[in-house]
């Protein structure tokens, strides 16, 4: 199969390490620092790379909305780190209370640094089988199968398909754009 995605942002999506929870930051963070690290975090995975996967508005809805705990002396910690950067993930996708469900789904069968850490390994995986080998055969890296560990694989394929086909979608209309100059 010939690839028809621009090379250096394959490359990139490749490149990508989601920081499992030991590697994220200990020290609690205010919001523009928090929204700082998601967005820095994220980049090379943000489907619609124009828009912006956190901002102040929307981390004040999630508290709001019981997303995400609220923040302890207006400062965020590891936990509220890992549940903003599965949301800010698989919201693109799936809507919030969708989102919520599937994280409550996770966290009901195994401790929250588990559960992010599995997430964070099964997305790195998948998305190398999305963007290279189209072989989806490889057995998930829990270390006990339950169907809700398949739920986590099966959310992260429809998000990895996603970014796939809009960076097709992308590649393509800038060939057409190209081709019209």
């Amino acid at each position: 199969m010939e690839n028809q995605i621009n090379e250096n942002r394959i490359e990139n999506i490749l490149d990508f390490h989601c920081p499992r929870f030991k590697e994220l930051p200990n020290v609690p963070l205010y919001k523009d620092q928090v929204i700082l690290y998601i967005e820095n975090a994220l980049r090379p995975i943000n489907i619609t790379s124009d828009e912006k996967l956190l901002t102040p508005t929307m981390l004040n809805n999630y508290v709001k909305q019981k997303v995400v705990s609220p923040p302890k002396n207006k400062r965020y910690n590891e936990k509220h780190l890992a549940y903003l950067i599965v949301v800010c993930i698989l919201k693109q996708v799936y809507s919030l209370t969708e989102v919520c469900e599937l994280i409550k789904i996770q966290i009901a069968t195994c401790p929250i640094e588990e559960a992010y850490d599995y997430f964070c390994l099964e997305l790195e995986k998948i998305l190398k089988a999305v963007f290279t080998t189209r072989d989806f055969t490889e057995p998930s890296s829990a270390k006990k199968l339950t169907f809700e560990g398949e739920i986590v694989r099966s959310t992260i394929m429809a998000y990895a398909n996603k970014l796939f086909i809009q960076n097709y979608l992308l590649e393509m209309a800038e060939n057409q754009e190209e081709v019209t100059k």
